[in-house]
């Protein structure tokens, strides 16, 4: 059995860089987002009804597309 000295460097932790911190906090707000967004879908389909949630849905889909243009 041969023995490996492995050398584990932890001064530089990648949890403390910056860019990973401001990507961790990214997906964590996407995380959020699409919970919130869930939340509102189910809230309209209880309020509306599921034919006139359809009808918001696609109309919200289609501002998104508009406004990503």
């Amino acid at each position: 059995m041969s023995n490996h000295n492995a050398n584990l460097n932890f001064s530089h932790p990648p949890y403390k860089n910056k860019a990973s911190l401001s990507e961790l906090d990214r997906e964590i707000e996407k995380g959020e987002l699409r919970l919130r967004y869930i939340q509102l879908m189910r809230d309209v389909h209880k309020t509306l009804g599921k034919e006139d949630a359809i009808d918001l849905i696609k109309e919200s889909e289609g501002i998104w597309k508009k406004l990503l243009s």
